[in-house]
């Protein structure tokens, strides 16, 4: 049951980055795609996918405008909606992973680092992970995940290491990236 009412609270968390009813809060422009100011979470998007020894879930969200780091120039001779070629921005991803090797299931959180290149053509998150599994405890790690085409295309590849659990793993997910098309709806 604590299970079911921490999935409730995750899901609040969620939600306001997710209402409609903040729309107007969100000047529309013709330079850029508008994320919300503030604390609240926007979905980005999620991911399945699994490998050999791991099956894995996840959803990926930023935190306001404060999540783009870096992007390129706006060229001053276009007019209209406008895509910048290369993106560097802080997403974090909670994710839920089920090891074959230890027959346990894990809550991982990850902050990640994500580079975009060319209307996420190309990607590269890396970032630190930490969390909770079943049977082997607190654990923390690193991964680096590369894909391509927004996810869809290529996929997305996943290398990463869980030190307590001494367990080095790949995964192959598909990622479908919601902050692509909510940016081409705006």
């Amino acid at each position: 049951m604590k299970f079911v009412r921490n999935l409730i609270f995750v899901l609040a968390l969620l939600l306001p980055g997710i209402s409609m009813a903040e729309e107007s809060a969100c000047q529309k422009s013709d330079n850029y795609y508008c994320i919300l100011d503030g604390f609240s979470p926007t979905l980005w998007g999620w991911s399945m996918g699994g490998g050999p020894y791991i099956a894995s879930g996840g959803i990926d969200f930023i935190v306001g405008a404060s999540a783009i780091l870096y992007e390129t120039a706006r060229p001053d001779s276009l007019i209209g909606f406008w895509e910048p070629t290369i993106e560097l921005m802080w997403t974090n991803r909670i994710r839920l992973i089920y090891d074959f090797d230890n027959d346990q299931v894990g809550f991982y959180f990850q902050p990640n680092l994500r580079y975009m290149f060319e209307n996420m053509i190309f990607t590269v998150t890396s970032g630190p992970e930490i969390g909770w599994a079943y049977k082997t405890g607190f654990d923390y790690g690193w991964s680096v995940r590369i894909g391509g085409l927004a996810g869809l295309g290529f996929g997305s590849h996943e290398f990463g290491y869980l030190i307590n659990s001494k367990k080095v793993y790949y995964t192959f997910s598909l990622d479908i990236t919601l902050g692509f098309w909510a940016a081409m709806s705006i």
